[in-house]
Protein backbone atom coordinates (compact mmCIF):
# COMPACT_ATOMS: atom_id res chain seq x y z
CA UNK A 1 0.00 0.00 0.00
CA UNK A 2 2.73 2.56 0.89
CA UNK A 3 4.72 1.55 -2.51
CA UNK A 4 1.64 2.52 -4.64
CA UNK A 5 0.99 6.10 -2.23
CA UNK A 6 4.55 6.72 -3.10
CA UNK A 7 4.56 5.86 -6.59
CA UNK A 8 1.18 8.14 -7.19
CA UNK A 9 2.85 10.97 -5.20
CA UNK A 10 5.97 10.76 -7.77
CA UNK A 11 3.53 10.70 -10.83
CA UNK A 12 1.37 13.60 -9.48
CA UNK A 13 4.82 15.54 -9.07
CA UNK A 14 6.04 14.41 -12.59
CA UNK A 15 2.48 15.81 -14.10
CA UNK A 16 2.76 19.16 -12.08
CA UNK A 17 6.29 19.75 -13.13
CA UNK A 18 5.74 19.09 -16.65
CA UNK A 19 2.32 21.58 -16.96
CA UNK A 20 4.52 24.44 -15.92
CA UNK A 21 7.37 25.89 -18.65
CA UNK A 22 10.78 25.00 -17.19
CA UNK A 23 11.76 28.67 -17.02
CA UNK A 24 8.79 29.80 -14.72
CA UNK A 25 10.27 26.88 -12.68
CA UNK A 26 13.71 28.32 -12.83
CA UNK A 27 11.98 31.63 -11.65
CA UNK A 28 10.88 30.30 -8.18
CA UNK A 29 14.35 30.54 -7.03
CA UNK A 30 16.26 33.64 -6.36
CA UNK A 31 18.96 34.95 -8.81
CA UNK A 32 22.52 34.12 -6.81
CA UNK A 33 24.14 35.95 -9.31
CA UNK A 34 22.17 39.42 -9.56
CA UNK A 35 19.69 38.76 -6.22
CA UNK A 36 16.73 39.28 -8.90
CA UNK A 37 13.61 38.04 -6.59
CA UNK A 38 11.84 34.97 -7.35
CA UNK A 39 9.24 35.14 -10.10
CA UNK A 40 11.45 38.13 -12.02
CA UNK A 41 13.70 37.51 -14.91
CA UNK A 42 17.59 38.23 -14.51
CA UNK A 43 17.36 40.42 -17.31
CA UNK A 44 15.41 43.96 -16.93
CA UNK A 45 15.76 45.10 -20.88
CA UNK A 46 15.06 42.75 -24.20
CA UNK A 47 14.21 39.72 -23.61
CA UNK A 48 13.64 37.42 -20.85
CA UNK A 49 16.40 35.69 -19.78
CA UNK A 50 17.94 33.91 -16.45
CA UNK A 51 21.54 33.58 -15.38
CA UNK A 52 22.95 30.04 -15.29
CA UNK A 53 23.17 30.21 -11.48
CA UNK A 54 20.00 30.19 -10.74
CA UNK A 55 19.66 27.22 -13.08
CA UNK A 56 22.04 25.77 -11.53
CA UNK A 57 20.35 26.83 -7.75
CA UNK A 58 16.57 25.75 -8.94
CA UNK A 59 18.34 22.33 -10.30
CA UNK A 60 20.00 21.54 -6.61
CA UNK A 61 16.29 22.43 -4.81
CA UNK A 62 14.48 20.20 -7.39
CA UNK A 63 12.70 22.50 -8.86
CA UNK A 64 13.98 21.47 -12.29
CA UNK A 65 15.54 18.16 -13.62
CA UNK A 66 19.12 17.31 -14.43
CA UNK A 67 18.19 16.90 -17.96
CA UNK A 68 16.74 20.26 -18.47
CA UNK A 69 19.65 22.07 -16.97
CA UNK A 70 21.69 19.50 -19.06
CA UNK A 71 19.65 20.92 -22.06
CA UNK A 72 20.62 24.39 -21.34
CA UNK A 73 24.29 23.80 -20.46
CA UNK A 74 24.62 21.81 -23.59
CA UNK A 75 23.81 24.90 -25.96
CA UNK A 76 26.61 27.31 -23.78
CA UNK A 77 29.89 28.20 -25.31
CA UNK A 78 31.07 29.25 -22.08
CA UNK A 79 30.00 27.68 -18.81
CA UNK A 80 29.85 30.40 -16.34
CA UNK A 81 27.55 31.28 -13.56
CA UNK A 82 27.55 34.88 -15.26
CA UNK A 83 25.97 33.79 -18.43
CA UNK A 84 22.19 34.90 -19.39
CA UNK A 85 19.98 32.12 -20.75
CA UNK A 86 16.76 33.32 -22.40
CA UNK A 87 13.80 30.76 -22.48
CA UNK A 88 15.38 27.42 -21.89
CA UNK A 89 17.83 28.17 -24.16
CA UNK A 90 21.40 30.85 -24.76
Amino acid sequence: MTRNLTEMAAAIEQHAREAVPVAERVRLANCPQCWQRPGRPCTVTGPAGDHLARWQRAERRGLIGREDLAAVVAGLEVIAGHEIVRGGAR
